[in-house]
This record gives structure tokens, sequence and C-alpha cells, in this order.
């Protein structure tokens, strides 16, 4: 490809250029520039000095690996993961963990600034953990199979022998992982466990292309006392041998709570199907925190990380200083976590979720906790939310939770029209953040501030935590 219209001689794929990093990119990406010409590099760090071999061009840029590291950064260390490289699970292990947290801290300022062009808005230092590792209490592997030969098999239709690994970035080629440093020692310990039986079961991982075999994906959940749920995603209802897979199992792992198969068949991304079936044990497991007892079944939404969520309760202290005569909006409550720990301040909780399954768990997590002033509604959140807007509904304050793509702009008009004093807005990508603090602005809302929380070490994600008044009360 010929990038003399960007100032630079002929360049094509597989070529070597050297290159320093300046920034990081909001996906984790380092970034450098030739002549102004932007080249994306993942695992790299601002102050590397580089050479770097082109994998992609563009009009507007380019893509590169490290071919050779000339310069390290000062802040550059060693990944302790072997797979680091290859796997697409992390994006910072080669940054000393202070260096990860300013680089949070700048994406949800820029994001702040650039998108939501919101310039005052103090952003404050990302919050980090003492010890940024084993903290993920949910672990999501993809099964994939390596061909070998035996007696009944042949080299044009060899024999699968199953793994569980992750996807390498920007591809659906999966990377053998025998233990991810991220994920809880539990987790860990059932996964090598079910590896092992798999195995040995020789249970045959499911081929989207010919529809063969039935083992898809492998989820572990535990809580913050080891104890262990695990998912087994199939294509079928029955699995072979499954009386001693659930027995070798047991054998190994002590806390493990149950084993449930989940159907899906068809051909998709979305990992988990509409039918859940018990194998052994329980259906859920229970986590305490902050004095208060969630259950969490296999599709329902709960942080990842335990002790983020006990800081987002502390963000929560400071910016909702509730009198017992408040009534709180919880939107997109998932299975309650905030409803709840805001119900023990408030009058009254109102949470709204779309998951049935999660608003199932808020229901049952309010008995758990003998909670009898948080009320719970499924379904769509753009929706729901007018109606009781309509029934003359009004509240004190309010938190917005939304998933990943932020909230639909009726949620934020409805929020408006009510007139609601306080709000919190807890969010995992700082784009959609920034737009719809942006839009709340246009609505009559000052974002006052903004705290990043790195519930997500070793990786480019960061939950931010903003509180919102309502100008002119």
């Amino acid at each position: 490809m010929d990038l003399r219209k960007n100032g630079l001689s002929a360049y094509k794929v597989g070529d070597r250029i050297e290159l320093t990093i300046e920034d990081i990119a909001a996906g984790g990406e380092g970034v450098g520039k030739i002549d102004g010409f932007v080249i994306f590099v993942p695992a790299s760090a601002p102050g590397d000095k580089l050479s770097v071999e082109l994998t992609t061009l563009k009009k507007k840029y380019g893509r590169g690996r490290i071919a050779k590291i000339i310069e390290p950064s000062r802040r550059r260390v060693k990944p302790p993961c072997p797979v680091y490289e290859s796997c697409g699970g992390c994006q910072f292990q080669h940054l000393d963990y202070d260096a990860q947290l300013a680089y949070k801290t700048k994406m949800v300022q820029d994001a702040i600034a650039h998108l939501g062009s919101l310039d005052s808005v103090e952003v404050k230092p990302c919050k980090g953990m003492s010890d940024p590792w084993a903290y993920r209490n949910k672990a999501q592997m993809m099964v994939a199979g390596r061909p070998y030969l035996d007696r009944e098999h042949s080299e044009k239709a060899p024999r699968l022998r199953p793994y569980f690994g992750f996807y390498a970035q920007r591809t659906h080629r999966v990377v053998p992982v025998s233990e991810c440093l991220i994920q809880s020692k539990a987790n860990n310990d059932l996964l090598k466990a079910a590896r092992d039986m798999t195995e040995r079961l020789g249970w045959v991982p499911y081929d989207e292309k010919s529809e063969t075999g039935f083992l898809r994906y492998v989820l572990a959940r535990s809580n913050s006392k080891g104890d262990t749920l695990l998912i087994l995603v199939a294509s079928q209802p029955s699995l072979p041998n499954v009386k001693e897979f659930v027995s070798g199992i047991r054998g190994r792992v002590k806390n493990l709570q149950g084993v449930v198969v989940n159907l899906n068949p068809h051909r998709t991304n979305v990992v988990l199907g509409t039918t859940t079936r018990l194998i052994w044990g329980k259906d859920h497991l229970i986590e305490e925190i902050s004095g208060l007892k969630f259950r969490i079944s296999p599709k329902s939404f709960f942080q990842v990380n335990p002790w983020g969520l006990e800081t987002i309760y502390k963000c929560l202290d400071q910016a909702l200083p509730l009198r017992g005569k408040d009534t709180v909006l919880d939107l997109y409550c998932g299975v309650g976590s905030m409803s709840l720990y805001l119900a023990r301040r408030a009058k009254r909780v109102v949470g709204i979720d779309s998951c049935g399954p999660a608003i199932e768990d808020a229901i049952i997590n309010s008995d758990l906790n003998d909670i009898g002033n948080a009320y719970f509604a499924t379904g769509a959140t753009e929706k729901v939310l007018p109606r009781l807007y309509q029934q003359g509904e009004r509240f004190a304050a309010a938190v917005l939770d939304p998933p990943r793509k932020g909230c639909a702009p009726e949620v934020l008009n409805t929020v408006s029209r009510m007139r609601i004093p306080k709000l919190v807005y807890i969010s995992c990508n700082p784009a959609t953040l920034a737009r719809d603090l942006g839009q709340l602005k246009e609505l009559g809302y000052q974002t006052e501030t903004v705290q990043p929380i790195d519930m997500f070490p070793q990786t480019y994600h960061v939950e931010s935590v903003a509180t919102l008044s309502r100008k002119g009360r």
C-alpha cells in the first residue's frame, strides 16, 4: 500500500519501521506516529522505542506487532503470564501497576473532555487494588480440540483432544490456557479438574462448521469463601458419561457446590442458551459482601471483582447521603447488588432490569437479607421507566448502571422529566459514559466528580462512578 499521501514513503504489510510509542489508545494499544500517520501496537508502552512489523495498513491508520524492543520504557515490566503475548484476555501485564492506574485515569479524563465536552469535570485518580491478581470470580473459556490419531480415526478425520482457552486478540483462534493469573484460585482449580475429566472421557469439542461434537464453553463461578459452580455449555442436552464426569470433579474440588448444563445448539456468538439443567448439587452460589448475601445463578450478572463492588459501595455512601424517608431508583439493577445496599438507608428502592433470571435472584436476595423495602420490575428500562413516570412515581435519587452500550436516550429523558435531584452513574465504558454525561448536561444535570475504579487490573477496562446533581434545584 502506498502511503505517500500521508507524507510517508511507500510501505506495505510485512515491512519493518522504527517507532517510538507516545500514548495508549482506548483499547489498550500503544500509539506511535510517522509523519502524522498513526500506528497502533499491542503490548507496547509509552516511551518504548521499537522495531515494528506492519500487519495492517488503512487510509487513516496502521497496525503493527513488536519485532524487537530497541529501548524499553521505564514503565515496562516482564509479563508473568506465559501466554500473555498470544492470549487476548489481558492487555496491560507489560505495564507496572502504577502506570496502569495512571493510564486508566487518563483514558477516563480524555473521554469525559473530548467525547462528553465536559472540560471542567473533576476526574479523580483511579483507585487500585493492593494485590491486582487472582481477583476474578467468573471464568468463561472456549473449548477447542487438537487433532490426534488413534486406531479408530484416520488423518482425514482425526480425533480431537479437548482443551480450554481464550481467543487470541482479533481472531477466533483459541489459545490454550492452563492457568489464568487474574482468575481466583478456586476457578483455576475447578477448570483444571474439568479439563482433565473432559480429556479422560474423550468429550468432543463442538465444531460450528461441521456441526460435530457437543462441548462449546466451560464457565466457572466462585465466591469469596472459595465455593464454586461449574457450567457446561453444550449443543446437546445429554452428555455421555456425565455421572463419571461429576464424580471425578467432586473427588478433586472440595468446595464444588454444583454442576449444570446449559443448552446452546445455535450458530451464534452468544455463549449461554435459554435452557439450563441441574446435573448435581445446587444451581447457584451465595456470595456475601459488606454484610449482604447474594444468590448468583449461572446466567445472572454479578460484579467479577468483590473488592470493586465494595469500593462502589463506598462511593455510594459519599454521593448519596440518604435519609430514611428517601425513595431511590436503581436502573439496570441486575441481582440487586446496589438496590439492597441502598435499601438499608432508604425508605424504598425500586429496581428495573430486562433479565428475568437476574430479577428472580434479586427478589430471592431481598428475602435472604430480610429486606422488605426493595421492589423489582422486569422489562426494558426504556419501557418500564416511562410507565413509572406516568403513574406518578418520583425519586430522591437514582443509580444508573447500564451495560457497555450505555443508556437508551429515552431513559435519560425520563430521568430528567422526573426531575430526580441526585444521580450516580456507574459505567464500565468511558466512551458511553462520556456520551451520556454530555446528554445529561443538556437535560439539566451537572457532573460533579468522576471516580475511576480498577475493577479489571491487567486489562484496559475501567469502571467509573460519576456523581451528578440537577441544576437549579
